[in-house]
């Protein structure tokens, strides 16, 4: 028995000290990432380099003597740790965020649109609900907090009459722990007036924001649409079928703003919390796969912010 657990115990320290593998990710999105190149030290003078694998992790039990090592690649800061602390996930971090992974273009020239504009996927559109149950969370990257005026989004179908209300929260996000990050839920900064959406309107829906609520750098906001009731054409509240309700359009999408609570395969519930859905894709397509999910599989819910500059 003795001999066993030696074993075992020589088996593991084997793998930690000479089996190192890891895997690139970026570090806002847990995205893989591809063909990072890399280059191992001993008492900073350079023993190898090589690139990254991108259909497994990335070996360094190559025969090589080294105490650090070094990873970069054009679009991303380069990473240098020691061999210590080389983990199964390195994180890079993306050298510049384009304007247009931010900010929607405008015509005015004082107006910031916050947002995605990209193509629906109708089979992942879903209900508005009476509860908190998805919502897309806004971030001000200016130096300059910005008012919302406007919100927009895109309704897939509606067939009774829909009464809903746009809700503001302030919100926290935790730190990422292996690929899940969740939203911790505070007040509730604003609301719209209950709202009428008639059967048959377009799928654009434009809401003018008359309360004053600023998006502060540093202070995101989350949104959701809350729905009030359903109302047939007698004007008697009504709890139609699952596919009789009004449901918002989803987005491709190439961020991790959308939240959304799950269900629980075992209870068949829905879950407490709030994850962010997109970086837990990333992430476990990154880990089990070694890549990028399919594009259709990172969605978004279709909403828009119309904003406007600041003096102060």
């Amino acid at each position: 028995m003795k001999k066993i657990f030696l074993f075992v115990l020589f088996v593991s320290i084997s793998f930690t000290i000479y089996g190192q593998n890891f895997i690139p990710l970026d570090k806002d999105t847990n995205e893989f990432i591809e063909n990072v190149n890399f280059t191992l030290f001993l008492k900073n003078k350079v023993v190898f380099k090589g690139i990254t694998e991108n259909e497994r992790a990335t070996n360094l039990n190559i025969g090589v003597e080294f105490d650090s090592i070094n990873l970069s690649r054009v679009d991303y800061q380069t990473l240098g740790i020691t061999k210590q602390k080389i983990n199964s996930s390195l994180f890079l971090s993306k050298k510049i965020i384009s304007l247009d992974e931010i900010v929607v273009g405008s015509k005015k020239s004082n107006e910031i649109v916050l947002g995605e504009t990209n193509r629906f996927v109708n089979r992942q559109s879903k209900p508005i609900n009476k509860d908190l149950i998805y919502g897309v969370i806004f971030k001000n990257d200016l130096t300059k907090k910005v008012q919302i005026n406007k919100m927009v989004f895109y309704i897939n179908k509606i067939t009774y009459k829909t009464r809903y209300k746009i809700n503001f929260f302030e919100v926290t996000e935790t730190s990422p722990q292996k690929g899940q990050q969740f939203l911790q839920i505070g007040n509730v900064l604003s609301s719209s007036d209950t709202l009428l959406i008639y059967p048959n309107k377009k799928k654009r829906i434009e809401v003018d924001i008359n309360s004053e609520i600023y998006l502060t750098p540093n202070k995101p906001l989350f949104v959701s649409v809350q729905l009030i009731n359903y109302e047939d054409e007698k004007n008697k509240i009504i709890n139609p079928d699952e596919d009789k309700k009004t449901n918002i359009e989803f987005q491709l999408s190439n961020k991790t703003d959308y939240y959304s609570k799950g269900i629980n395969y075992i209870t068949k519930e829905m879950t407490p919390d709030l994850i962010n859905v997109n970086r837990l894709i990333n992430y476990d397509f990154a880990n089990s796969f070694f890549k990028k999910p399919h594009k259709s599989t990172l969605v978004s819910p279709s909403f828009l912010l119309y904003t406007k500059k600041t003096e102060d």
